[in-house]
């Protein structure tokens, strides 16, 4: 290994003391080189035992120095140490009692012998691990001092391994050190190490590792080995799921986790500050007029995800910053990619280099067949195959026959939306998450005619929501419970559904609608909540009089009667909180 070989060279130079700095950041794998290469290297080139120990934990230089005499001893001079010590009741011995090992006996035996075995130490190559992460600079002061005057005095070899940025004693470090070694792997290198360390990442997963490790030029190991350990957990839980494509599934799962775990245990990011940057990444793309201040908070976040087509689910992230494992179903929240039709197979890139030259033809016709003629087709769907074909245009992948750029753009401009299918209810953000599209003008069109279908959306949700109102309290109310307590709804359903509503309605039913009222208007701000619901509760309230007045008596004229003070009572403290001077009667 090349790093090996540098290290060998610097300290076979014997014109100065040979003391070599090896110098790396956190994570670089300075310590795991050590172990399982330079050691042996070491040995093999100078005949020298090596002694390598960690400075993290050393409280002064006398410390320092027993350290290295524990490490020196034979076991032959282990028991002589131990039999010498106890035979002459050398000072601390009974503190020493009850400790195990021969540091300890060290530690308490008396100056002068302590002094003998420290000066026979020769012969010998010492490797200090963790030089920055000692307390007190004065102390490193003196590690690093009693370093030099041994190289100087005795056949000794010293390399001391550190991040020298985390080091404040530069001056002293520019004194000891005659040579330093500025220590990394390659991406090659680090995907070697983990490939070897970790049995899922097998020859495919490794390379999806150099292309993502690679892009954003991460050679962190400690922050790699935490993100395959939690990739290795989600491995186990997708290879159990049917009917989706397992090798794209890892691949692009492993590539997200790498580039969380990057983002956050690397450059220090926060779960909200990776949320934030992704959710307004392609706003903040469409916007001519964004802030270049505002952009560059984001400059490298923005980096990181630059090659993620995909979103990054919520839950995901809180996976990789908080340990959080709240999948609820891992095939829809990570969007994995099921088994494909053609048409499915067109709409990826990835899997488009998958197809035979004949399927990939009959896919491009049938595309743009689905483009021109499929209605009753959701809106993100239609517009993703658009944006697919806009991008083989632009990168020649085929050549402009039945659509050309401009006109298929103005397609997606002009596109009515009777085409498209309007759910009952806006997708949720597993959805939205989704729509990221290679062409910023598609995205924008998408955009737009998402808003008006979001409006007839709106209206079939209450659509819907009202005939099962009327039908039934109880076929609505875990609905109204969960998603309509904080929600203004009144105004999308009218007073003529209410009024129908009661007469169908057992006295249960009403009994426990209103409950469900008297609750939803019970704390103090309601009006931030329900403001555009006055006008309706008052008419609603004018109803009530009215058909209270027609049913005469009853349980049922009671819960009217109790739901009428509900909604006059709302609408004037609502009306008093916004300074309206009105007041419902």
């Amino acid at each position: 290994m090349k790093q090996a070989d540098q290290i060998i060279e610097l300290l076979s130079d014997t014109s100065f003391p040979q003391v070599v700095l090896l110098d790396g950041g956190w994570g670089s794998g300075k310590t795991h080189f050590i172990r399982n290469h330079l050691i042996e290297r070491i040995e093999q080139t100078f005949s020298q035992k090596v002694y390598f120990f960690s400075l993290y934990g050393i409280s002064s230089i006398d410390d320092f120095r027993d350290k290295i005499i524990s490490l020196s001893l034979t076991d032959q001079e282990e028991a002589s140490v131990f039999a010498k010590f106890f035979a002459k009741g050398i000072d601390g011995a009974a503190n020493n009692l009850g400790e195990r090992g021969v540091g300890a006996v060290i530690s308490g035996a008396a100056g002068a012998y302590k002094y003998k075995l420290y000066g026979e130490l020769n012969n010998c190559v010492l490797i200090l691990d963790d030089l920055e992460r000692v307390a007190d600079e004065k102390l490193v002061k003196n590690i690093l001092g009693e370093c030099l005057s041994l190289a100087e005095s005795k056949d000794i070899r010293v390399v001391c391994v550190a991040n020298e940025d985390k080091l404040d004693c530069k001056s002293d470090v520019e004194k000891v050190f005659a040579d330093k070694y500025k220590f990394s792997f390659t991406h090659e290198e680090v995907v070697d190490i983990l490939k070897n360390t970790y049995e899922s990442i097998d020859e495919q997963l490794a390379n999806e590792l150099l292309l993502n490790i690679t892009s954003i030029d991460s050679r962190n190991i400690r922050v790699l080995k935490r993100a395959i350990a939690k990739f290795t957990r989600i491995k186990s839980e997708i290879e159990n799921i049917d009917n989706f494509i397992l090798d794209q599934a890892l691949s692009r799962v492993l590539g997200e986790i790498i580039r969380i775990c990057c983002a956050k245990f690397e450059y220090g990011f926060s779960k909200e500050q990776i949320i934030d940057a992704i959710d307004t990444r392609i706003i903040r793309q469409m916007a001519e007029n964004t802030e270049e201040s505002e952009n560059s908070k984001y400059e490298r976040l923005d980096n990181i995800f630059s090659d993620n087509f995909y979103g990054v689910n919520k839950k995901l992230i809180s996976y990789c910053c908080d340990g959080l494992f709240e999948f609820d179903s891992l095939k829809e929240e990570l969007n994995l990619p099921i088994k494909q039709t053609l048409l499915d197979s067109m709409k990826s890139i990835w899997a488009q280099n998958q197809l035979s030259v004949d399927e990939f033809t009959a896919g491009v016709t049938l595309l743009e067949e689905n483009m021109s003629t499929v209605t009753d087709i959701d809106s993100y769907q239609w517009f993703s195959m658009c944006d697919i074909y806009l991008y083989m245009l632009d990168n020649k992948i085929i050549e402009s026959s039945k659509y050309s750029k401009e006109e298929l753009l103005d397609i997606c401009k002009s596109v009515e939306i009777s085409r498209f299918t309007v759910p009952i209810e806006n997708g949720t953000f597993d959805h939205d998450y989704r729509t990221n599209f290679y062409n910023e003008e598609v995205s924008k069109a998408y955009y737009a005619k998402k808003d008006e279908i979001d409006i007839l959306s709106r209206n079939n949700k209450y659509t819907d929501f009202s005939q099962r109102f009327i039908k039934s309290w109880s076929s609505v109310q875990n609905e109204a419970h969960q998603s309509l307590m904080h929600t203004a709804i009144y105004q999308d359903i009218g007073v003529e559904v209410i009024r129908d509503a009661i007469l169908c309605w057992s006295n249960e039913e009403l009994f426990q609608f209103v409950r469900f009222n008297r609750h939803r208007y019970r704390f103090a701000n309601i009006q931030d909540f329900f403001q555009l619901e006055i006008e309706t509760l008052k008419e609603i309230s004018a109803m009530l009089v009215v058909l209270s007045g027609e049913l005469g008596f009853g349980l049922k004229v009671a819960s009217i009667e109790e739901l009428h003070t509900c909604f006059v009572d709302a609408c004037r403290r609502m009306e008093t909180n916004l300074g309206i001077a009105t007041v419902q009667s």
